[in-house]
C-alpha cells in the first residue's frame, strides 16, 4: 500500500483463468498481502471461497489478519441462465458473471453486500515502524 491509499487492482477472467486454481490463489494471496483490494471479473463458487478462505487461514500472522471477500453476480435473468447453459453444454466452460472484490482484513470493511450493489470501505492506516 501506497503511503497516500490503496491500490485497488482489477483482474480479467483471461487473466485469473489462464491460471490454474492453486495458482490463482498464490496471486490473489500475493497481492492481497501487498494490501492491494482485487476486483476480480467472476464470480466466485461457494467451494472456491471455502478454499480462498482456508488457504489464507493457513498464512495468517501479525503482518497479515486474512482475508475479506464480497461478491456481486447476476444470474437470475432467463438471459443470464441460458447463456450458463450454452456455455456449460457446448463451450465445455463456466460462465460466470459477475464481480468478486478480496482484500486484506486490515484495509477492508465490508458496510453492505446485496443482490446487486455491494458497498466496502478501504482504510488507510498509518504504518508503526
Amino acid at each position: 500500500m501506497g503511503e497516500d491509499g490503496v491500490t485497488i487492482e482489477f483482474l480479467s477472467k483471461e487473466k485469473l483463468n489462464s491460471e490454474d486454481f492453486e495458482k490463482k490463489l498464490e496471486l490473489i494471496l500475493e497481492k492481497v498481502k501487498d494490501n492491494a483490494v482485487l476486483v476480480l471479473e467472476e464470480s466466485w463458487t461457494p467451494g472456491e471461497k471455502r478454499e480462498l478462505i482456508k488457504t489464507s487461514m493457513e498464512e495468517v500472522n501479525d503482518d497479515f489478519p486474512g482475508v475479506e471477500f464480497m461478491g456481486l453476480n447476476s444470474e437470475s435473468s432467463k438471459l443470464e441462465r441460458a447463456r450458463s447453459f450454452v456455455y456449460d453444454k457446448f463451450l465445455n466452460e463456466d460462465y460466470r458473471r459477475g464481480i468478486t472484490i478480496v482484500g486484506n482484513s486490515r484495509v477492508m470493511e465490508k458496510i453492505k453486500e446485496e443482490k446487486d450493489t455491494v458497498s466496502f470501505l478501504a482504510k488507510m492506516e498509518e504504518e508503526s515502524s
